[in-house]
């Protein structure tokens, strides 16, 4: 190992340390378990993550980030996992949307939004699906059609998470031009304040994922200024694409660090629990199930720090990105569900955050993109063609 890794591994496990300190000091799985039941956003844990910087980091400081690397934000990622995954969601909203606009925004939305990113001021949630455009996301229909210096919005998003929260902007993907050869031209991407006339919010009863909250926005006449318009014209189904895979590997690394934490607790229990007099943990069905999921989380891991060490080096990690999406998603929904069988019923009580995680992991394998449609990416790269 040289010294540059060397550094970078210490820089990591003191970012490590500092996310672990205030997850257990003020926003652990029992803390998140109640505000999903309260259905309450915990501002004051966010304004904390903003003063930190953590939303900056792995953007240079010229750029007003806070410096490191993508790596270590998936660790500030992964940790956040242990309390919520649903923190994590929507820290990688504000995170990854601040560098779509660093990547594609004018000078005078980075002079005001990134600073306000930075800060905790203004926070972003992303509008792209529709009743009749989800995994076929490029099929989209709401309409923003330029009056003079202004957009004409009409139409309707569902499953925006965080729409609703306090000081949020909408990266809002709309339909420009409906000549377009192909669907996926002719979409621009928006900055839609929820707030403005004609916009109204619905917000979802889901079965979890009930602290950042998943809404349904509809747009009737809405006026949006034509200086809201982030990048190209037209070209908004580029800026969406080059968002997608670093946010899979931060929502992936949640998903990690989420699936350690259900199998540390399980872990902790069958040591505790003693049945037909000896720990549960000491029946072979037991301690292989564990093992083997053991073995997966440790695996998974490293894929997704191998897909940030590419994003790192500036290389491609599309494939890397989808490939940790499946393989973390599938691996918590399979250790909510054998661990919640290991607790028998007191992992069944409302009052166990393992109710909080098997709720967050069935919709693991559908949100950031469902894991089929994460299956045909990677057999793209592979060079596979299917019909």
């Amino acid at each position: 190992m040289n010294a540059r890794s060397a550094d970078a591994d210490q820089t990591r496990e003191l970012i490590r340390e500092s996310v672990r300190d205030l997850v257990q000091k003020e926003c652990d799985e029992w803390r998140c378990l109640a505000w999903d039941r309260d259905g309450s956003y915990p501002k004051e844990v966010f304004d904390h993550i903003a003063a930190l910087g953590w939303y900056g980091i792995g953007i240079p400081e010229h750029d007003g980030g806070s410096g490191g690397s993508e790596s270590d934000l998936l660790v500030v990622a992964e940790e956040l996992g242990r309390g919520s995954t649903d923190l994590v969601a929507c820290f990688s909203l504000t995170a990854s949307g601040l560098r779509t606009i660093l990547a594609n925004g004018s000078a005078e939305q980075k002079a005001w939004l990134v600073p306000a990113l930075m800060a905790g001021s203004k926070r972003l949630s992303i509008g792209v699906t529709e009743p009749g455009a989800g995994s076929d996301a490029a099929a989209l229909l709401t309409d923003a059609r330029r009056v003079g210096e202004t957009f004409i919005v009409n139409g309707q998003k569902t499953f925006c998470e965080a729409a609703g929260l306090p000081d949020t902007l909408i990266q809002l993907y709309a339909r420009t031009d409906h000549e377009a050869a192909k669907k996926q031209h002719g979409i621009s991407m928006l900055l839609l304040d929820p707030g403005s006339v004609g916009v109204t919010l619905r917000r979802l009863p889901t079965m979890g994922r009930n602290i950042t909250g998943v809404y349904e926005v509809f747009m009737d006449d809405v006026e949006v200024p034509a200086g809201n318009l982030v990048g190209a014209y037209n070209e908004g189904w580029v800026e969406l694409g080059a968002q997608l895979p670093l946010e899979r590997l931060i929502i992936s690394a949640g998903f990690v660090g989420a699936t350690f934490q259900v199998l540390e607790d399980t872990l902790r229990h069958v040591k505790e629990r003693e049945q037909f007099g000896r720990p549960v943990g000491s029946f072979q069905a037991v301690a292989h199930l564990l093992v083997d999921l053991f073995t997966r989380a440790e695996s998974t891991r490293l894929l997704v720090y191998h897909g940030g060490e590419l994003a790192d080096a500036g290389a491609p990690f599309v494939k890397e990105a989808s490939m940790a999406k499946i393989a973390s998603a599938e691996l918590y929904a399979d250790a909510a569900r054998y661990c919640m069988q290991l607790h028998g019923g007191y992992g069944y009580i409302d009052e166990h955050p393992l109710t909080m995680h098997y709720a967050d992991s069935v919709i693991a394998t559908v949100a950031g993109g469902a894991s089929q449609v994460q299956r045909n990416i990677v057999a793209a790269q592979l060079g596979l063609r299917m019909m």
